[in-house]
């Protein structure tokens, strides 16, 4: 799965690294915790132009009667993605790149406690998770304001990933992105081949201190090794 990330790039470096033609995400601070519902930038295509836009995270259908549903729509398995009303529409038709420098994941120890761990490319250049976004509005409010938001898309986990937990985000490298943005392409058989684990020598990882568990703490020593051996209480979770 994917439940916290960092987003430490800033939005001149995004805008050139996804080969942006328009970027309409503002200037934000980096974020080394990203947590649900904070908002994220992605690339998206609109009349064949990649912009670079927010959405916030943790997908929000069309349909839904409360935007709170999207709290628990962080991750989209690629698997079903096809056949869920909540995700099968976007998958057709709203497909994202969300950029990431790195992510968390939490291995379970002996003691129940948990061990977060940053997973990064190994060759230190971002990464890029499969999204999905949707657009909201409030049915008891037709003239409200547009809810944007977005989901990660997970596949099984590669070897690297399958000693810390069993599934992964889908990452995207570059020669794809442009069949992945294609909103021409709305069968999901065409791009299914995408949605698989990343090979097992793009990733590195290391242990972190248990800061990151708390959304709250945001700051660039979340990111530096611990040793694996410090211990973790029994009730710390991600």
């Amino acid at each position: 799965m994917c439940g916290r990330f960092v987003a430490a790039t800033d939005p001149d470096g995004l805008t050139r690294f996804l080969m942006i033609d328009e970027r309409q995400a503002p200037d934000d601070e980096p974020n080394y915790n990203v947590a649900p519902t904070q908002s994220v930038c992605a690339a998206a295509e609109h009349d064949d132009r990649r912009h670079l836009v927010t959405f916030r995270w943790g997908l929000v259908p069309s349909w839904a009667k409360d935007p709170k549903i999207g709290n628990r729509m962080i991750n989209a398995r690629a698997e079903s993605a096809a056949e869920k009303n909540a995700f099968k529409s976007s998958l057709r038709k709203r497909r994202c790149l969300i950029p990431a420098d790195a992510f968390y994941e939490w291995q379970r120890r002996e003691n129940g406690g948990k061990r977060p761990y940053l997973i990064y490319r190994a060759d230190e250049a971002p990464l890029t998770f499969a999204g999905l976004w949707s657009v909201w509005r409030d049915p008891n409010d037709p003239e409200g304001e547009f809810l944007h938001t977005c989901t990660v898309l997970t596949t099984s986990a590669n070897e690297t990933m399958r000693e810390l937990h069993d599934r992964m985000p889908v990452i995207l490298e570059p020669a794809s992105w442009d069949r992945w943005l294609d909103r021409d392409l709305t069968d999901p058989d065409g791009v299914r081949d995408l949605l698989a684990p990343a090979d097992d020598r793009l990733l590195a990882m290391h242990p972190v201190s248990t800061e990151v568990n708390n959304p709250r703490n945001n700051h660039p020593g979340l990111l530096e090794p611990v040793d694996p051996g410090d211990p973790v209480q029994a009730d710390a979770s991600a």
